[in-house]
């Protein structure tokens, strides 16, 4: 079943911010990742099926255009993101928000030495739960919350489709993985930012344990 709204925005209306639109503490870049077969998930195909969708630098272009993307509970409906292009339609795996200059990808210099946490959250949790997850973490990272600033970019991915473990998946990247003692507050300012409902109320985790993953080649 696709996504019932298109994912396609229209960019020929960005517009400039005002004096009353407050900036971001930095420019963020909206992206998505187009599904690749076995065959294809080869560096240069990742790179291609890796698509941006806009620019943001104000807090009201970021509402403008996240107010159109999808929430990681349709997934849980069975339906799935799509990316339509005249007659072509093809399924989004990953929705991406990335720092202006960096590639959601690990050979960008940005990336390069540094790594990721990775959440993963099984369905049993529920859509109302993971949507709070995604939108908490999104918004303390843009919006400065989250601390240190050593944070390069986000990716929703779906993972649903796994036999073995389906999931939703949350990746923060970093750009330092060597820095441990930032990546360490990191991950505890993270887990308190997810963690935070809309009535203030502090929640329990419910996922495993996090994932730290390098993005250095093996040996280095």
């Amino acid at each position: 079943m696709g996504f019932g709204r298109s994912l396609t925005i229209d960019l020929s209306n960005e517009h400039h911010p005002s004096d009353k639109d407050q900036a971001l503490r930095s420019k963020w870049v909206l992206w998505e990742q187009l599904g690749l077969s076995a065959a294809q998930k080869d560096s240069s195909q990742y790179s291609q099926a890796t698509q941006r969708v806009a620019a943001v630098t104000t807090a009201k272009e970021f509402w403008r255009y996240w107010n159109h993307m999808p929430q990681p509970s349709l997934l849980l409906e069975g339906k799935k993101f799509m990316r339509v292009k005249g007659e072509a339609r093809h399924v989004v795996d990953a929705l991406m928000i990335f720092k202006d200059g960096i590639r959601p990808e690990w050979e960008d210099a940005a990336n390069a030495a540094g790594g990721h946490f990775t959440f993963q959250l099984k369905a049993v949790i529920g859509g109302g739960v993971i949507d709070e997850y995604w939108n908490n973490i999104v918004l303390g990272v843009i919006g400065g919350s989250v601390e240190p600033d050593i944070v390069t970019g986000l990716r929703l991915v779906d993972k649903l489709g796994n036999k073995r473990q389906p999931h939703l998946r949350i990746e923060v990247w970093f750009s330092s993985v060597a820095e441990t003692e930032k990546v360490d507050k990191l991950q505890q300012s993270l887990e308190k930012c997810m963690l935070l409902r809309l009535d203030g109320v502090e929640r329990q985790p419910a996922w495993g344990k996090v994932e730290r993953t390098s993005h250095a080649p093996q040996g280095k």
